[in-house]
């Protein structure tokens, strides 16, 4: 069974995806349309699969529908999905992630962009994977929860762990250790991007648009400010400020 599973009718780019991410080490397999994807599904058990790429604009079952259907499987409840199109409204994006998508990518976009963005999410699913259960919560491992060693990702749902920093997203709050870190929406919103895609260096027009939103209209030095306020209070708390790393000539990272 392939690791990721793309669902795209135009052959070109979908083989083209296929070559880079193949060249990558992913296992893929890519499919025209719904049908063919949940024909190949209904015959296997238990599918190995750790992330889907789906276009949107398809003939029968549109991504948004597709996207739909694979939430309401349990067993891909929690597989990341990564979404393509031609489309860049607010409305379709916040349609898409409100039926589950992780991540929306609009066209045209560039290849290492998308291989950025397929390798964080492929990375968050298996911490994930590695340390719960999904049909048992008991099975947490809460020990990898609380570590504050540097092994990092997201460990639960609700639950990102990274060199000593925890946010716990259900209740909105960032711990140092034990100690709460108090922050702003944004501040909070901007740190918990940032950590979800450690290593991955974003732009300010990419933060603009990934935490402040698609339609956003302040200057780029907005996302300066916010940085410059979340690397003091993370130094306040005992954290090293130098976690968020500034990238010259790109802009900004969570330190990998």
């Amino acid at each position: 069974m392939p690791e990721i599973v793309m669902v795209e009718d135009d052959a070109v780019i979908s083989e083209l995806i296929s070559f880079n991410l193949q060249n990558e080490g992913y296992a893929v397999c890519g499919f025209p349309d719904g049908k063919s994807l949940f024909k190949m599904l209904s015959q296997e058990k238990e599918p190995l699969i750790s992330l889907f790429i789906l276009d949107i604009m398809l003939p029968g079952m549109d991504g948004f529908e597709i996207c739909a259907a694979l939430r309401q499987d349990k067993r891909f409840a929690t597989v990341p999905i990564l979404m393509l199109t031609a489309r860049g409204s607010e409305s379709d994006k916040v349609r898409g992630l409100t039926l589950g998508a992780d991540d929306y990518l609009a066209k045209p976009f560039g290849m290492s962009e998308l291989l950025a963005r397929v390798q964080a999410l492929h990375r968050r699913y298996r911490i994930d994977s590695d340390v719960w259960d999904q049909n048992d919560p008991a099975s947490i491992n809460h020990d990898r929860i609380l570590s504050a060693d540097g092994d990092t990702g997201l460990t639960r749902p609700g639950i990102i762990s990274e060199s000593g920093l925890t946010i716990d997203d259900v209740r909105h709050r960032v711990y140092r250790n034990d100690q709460e870190i108090d922050l702003t929406h944004r501040e909070y919103e901007l740190l918990k991007f940032l950590m979800i895609h450690k290593g991955v260096a974003y732009s300010r027009d990419d933060l603009l648009n990934q935490v402040w939103g698609y339609d956003y209209s302040g200057e780029t030095r907005t996302v300066d400010v916010h940085i410059r306020q979340l690397r003091r209070k993370l130094e306040q708390s005992g954290a090293d400020p130098d976690l968020i790393e500034t990238v010259r000539g790109r802009g900004y990272r969570f330190h990998e």
